[in-house]
């Protein structure tokens, strides 16, 4: 082993380096890396399926082609879905300027029907074997390639979207999850 480094340890022995460095690992790196993984997105929840395939919806008196999603719940426990919304739409996915918008976040929410017909619940609530129907409008109806298409492994680990991400929290039990499947 070269001197320097017999020097260093000695020098970093003396003056009590190596319980410092445990007392700063304890103090900030340990408590990032909880909050980092307490903050940490999931592509999918086990069990609950989100579907995706061609649909229509009438914003205001202004029909308009969509994207509908069905979401399913197959997890054998209450599901409780909230903050559904459309992210990061690349030029492929072009949402019309009727759509609600969040400007903050440029993202655009999701409404899940009620019994009506209606898209005006922003929430829900699957009980196993349920399911709830969402849509988004598009300026241009979508090619049969995309309802087929699936992420390859590095869009989905750089979550660089093809088209759009589609973002929402899911209780399954008592378990939380902040979804961002990338698509």
């Amino acid at each position: 082993m070269p001197q320097w480094a017999i020097d260093l340890w000695n020098w970093a022995k003396a003056n009590d380096l190596p319980n410092w460095i445990v007392v700063a690992f304890t103090a900030v790196v340990w408590p990032l890396a909880l909050l980092a993984w307490n903050r940490r997105k999931v592509n999918n929840v086990a069990n609950l399926e989100v579907r995706v395939f061609a649909g229509g919806i009438k914003i205001g008196a202004n029909p308009h082609e969509a994207v509908a999603f069905d979401f399913i719940n197959h997890t054998g426990s209450v599901v409780y879905v909230a903050g559904g919304r459309i992210k990061k739409c690349t030029d492929r996915f072009s949402i019309p300027v009727d759509a609600s918008r969040d400007i903050a976040e440029g993202s655009y929410h999701l409404s899940f029907m009620d019994a009506d017909g209606g898209f005006v619940h922003r929430d829900l609530t699957l009980h196993t074997n349920q399911s709830r129907h969402t849509v988004i409008a598009v300026n241009t109806p979508m090619p049969q390639e995309f309802y087929t298409y699936r992420p390859p492994w590095y869009r989905r680990l750089f979550r660089a979207p093809k088209y759009f991400i589609l973002e929402y929290t899911a209780v399954v039990g008592t378990t939380r999850y902040s979804v961002a499947t990338v698509y």
